[in-house]
């Protein structure tokens, strides 16, 4: 349903009915609502008078939408499966087990989001900017369970959850083409927080990557606090707190938060977890992006940067633990490690088995924040009196590159003690092209 009035007041409201054979009869079908409404301040008669403005409007809308794609497959129903792996007087017996409990009250999971925004055109049309802030809730969130282990059988998703996520967006831009110099330059910028605000399933706080824990963001970090590694005996001997059987010299020195002289989670709750502490989140913040651009007599450009305002992540164990097995030998940048003569080293000392100097703390987190030139053309398109005696309409010369330069801030925690303080790159390609476009 829309009602326009004059182009002043503009509403707009949508329902879908939606069903889905993955849920039960009686869960199958729902309706989602949604609407919005618009008003063209400049269509006003009070806003005549405003010559320098060509477009304001504000907005809002609110609408409901079914995630289908949590829905799983046909799990309301108890589904047996059939093996021959079980030998039975030394033959490969076939036999018939349920791999999975039933949830036939599972639901749809409701993505309910509600928006503002404005949009401004000005000074005939060279300026142009547009913002919204929204509201997004996942209503009957569609997650595991905690159950006791003794089922020993697998679960399906169950309705246990909500997640809101709060964001705003805004993108600024300046356009000149009347001129014989045409030029453009864009900016936009944006961010979002997220926050678990029901779950009844597992929120077990413990060291690395946690997804799901109820009252906190998604993809939180969780680490212990260090000082650096023990450089002397001296040093070590005088730390009172336990940490592992094999810690030594050179290895990693963590802080005893809680006061219990041993380094552990505690419970694992968020009421006491121990030794642990929050290093932050993997979810990126403040993406941004510019665009700019000319013409100028046949020549063109354009330019795009792109990035992330904050960012934290824990590398791959493999790319820092040393000698995580014997069969995995140190990386060339891991050489730079401690030994009595080597006092100030960045890496621990390296040995089979020496995995606790390698926890996740603040020491290995590091920090993912980024700009980087992802795409950049320069072109030549020939005059017309000179591709028409060639027998063509336009002829652009061109080369193009991708992903040409980065700038990053890796490191989260640098050892004053350690002067070759290392980073973990995840590569990026580079690539370039020329070309020729040809019209006839």
């Amino acid at each position: 349903l829309n009602y326009n009035f004059k182009e002043k007041y503009l509403f707009e409201a949508n329902l879908r009915y939606d069903g889905s054979s993955r849920l039960a009869s009686d869960n199958r079908w729902n309706a989602f609502p949604s609407l919005s409404v618009g008003w063209n301040i400049n269509k006003e008669n009070f806003f005549r008078e405003v010559s320098f403005i060509q477009n304001l409007k504000l907005r809002a809308s609110w609408g409901q939408l079914g995630n289908s794609t949590a829905l799983g497959y046909y799990d309301y129903i108890g589904l047996l499966n059939a093996a021959s792996n079980l030998p039975l007087n030394n033959t490969p017996t076939q036999y018939i087990y349920q791999n999975k409990l039933a949830s036939p009250t599972k639901t749809w999971e409701t993505v309910e989001t509600s928006n503002i925004g404005l949009d401004l055109i000005a000074l005939n049309g060279r300026l142009s900017f547009t913002a919204d802030a929204y509201i997004k809730k996942n209503k009957n969130m569609l997650s595991e369970m905690e159950v006791p282990a003794i089922i020993g059988v697998g679960l399906p998703t169950y309705n246990v959850g909500e997640l809101e996520t709060k964001g705003w967006e805004m993108e600024i831009g300046w356009r000149e083409m009347s001129r014989k110099f045409k030029y453009w330059v864009a900016f936009n910028l944006s961010d979002n927080t997220n926050r678990l605000v029901k779950y009844n399933g597992r929120s077990i706080v413990q060291p690395g990557l946690i997804n799901l824990i109820e009252g906190k963001p998604l993809g939180t970090l969780w680490g212990y606090k260090t000082v650096g590694l023990f450089r002397s005996e001296d040093v070590f001997q005088k730390y009172d707190v336990f940490i592992d059987p094999k810690t030594g010299v050179g290895d990693m020195k963590y802080l005893d938060l809680d006061g219990n002289k041993r380094i552990n989670v505690g419970e694992g709750t968020l009421s006491y977890h121990g030794d642990l502490v929050l290093l932050g989140n993997n979810a990126p913040r403040y993406m941004f992006g510019a665009t700019i651009g000319f013409q100028w007599k046949g020549f063109d450009f354009s330019g795009f940067l792109q990035g992330v305002g904050k960012r934290k992540f824990f590398p791959d164990e493999r790319l820092i633990t040393v000698m995580i097995d014997a069969i995995y030998m140190p990386y060339a940048e891991q050489l730079d490690y401690w030994t009595p003569e080597n006092p100030t080293a960045y890496w621990p000392r390296p040995y089979v088995g020496g995995n606790q100097s390698f926890w996740k703390s603040d020491y290995w987190v590091q920090d993912a924040a980024y700009i980087r030139l992802k795409n950049i053309e320069i072109g030549y398109t020939l005059p017309e009196s000179v591709s028409r005696r060639a027998g063509i309409t336009k002829a652009r010369f061109f080369a193009t590159g991708q992903d040409l330069w980065e700038t990053t801030k890796t490191l989260s925690y640098i050892d004053p003690e350690a002067p070759n303080s290392v980073s973990f790159l995840y590569p990026f390609y580079r690539s370039a092209s020329l070309g020729l476009n040809i019209t006839f």
